[in-house]
């Protein structure tokens, strides 16, 4: 999600109908000239303190990074909730190549930096759009 509002609107509708279930809540952060925010300007810091407060049983950040990116934004999130936080990047930005859309972190360039990830505080790991099965495999190795 975008907007945190959104979010805790979903946060308060997903506890009302299944309110035993485990609720994940994964926000999209850019890097602008004062650091990650959504696009509607909520910082990860902000995020994790309101999703820590409705009671989410994990805080999340997916889409829009690479793993590089991905490595700062869950550091600061770690910083503001003592939840699980779960990462989803991209295999790199995208690139527009011929004509089509290519993500251009290879498996072996994600899984190099999974050590980086793990000690930001990152405790659920997978990976967004771009990202393969080789991916994931790589990853899962990186961790075992």
């Amino acid at each position: 999600m975008t907007d945190l509002n959104e979010a805790l609107c979903a946060v308060q509708a997903a506890r009302a109908t299944a309110p035993d279930v485990p609720l994940v809540v994964s926000l999209t952060f850019d890097k602008g000239l004062h650091g990650y925010a959504t696009m509607m300007g909520v910082t990860p810091a902000h995020a994790a303190q309101a999703l820590s407060a409705a009671d989410v049983d994990v805080v999340g950040t997916n889409c829009g990074n690479g793993i590089e990116n991905m490595v700062e934004i869950v550091r600061e999130l770690r910083a503001h909730t003592d939840r699980p936080i779960w990462a989803r990047p991209n295999a790199g930005l995208p690139q527009l190549v011929d004509g089509r859309t290519v993500f251009p972190e290879t498996p072996e360039v994600m899984a190099a930096k999974i050590p980086a990830l793990v000690a930001a505080g990152a405790t659920l790991i997978g990976g967004c759009c771009g990202t393969t099965p080789a991916h994931i495999r790589a990853i899962a190795a990186q961790i075992a």
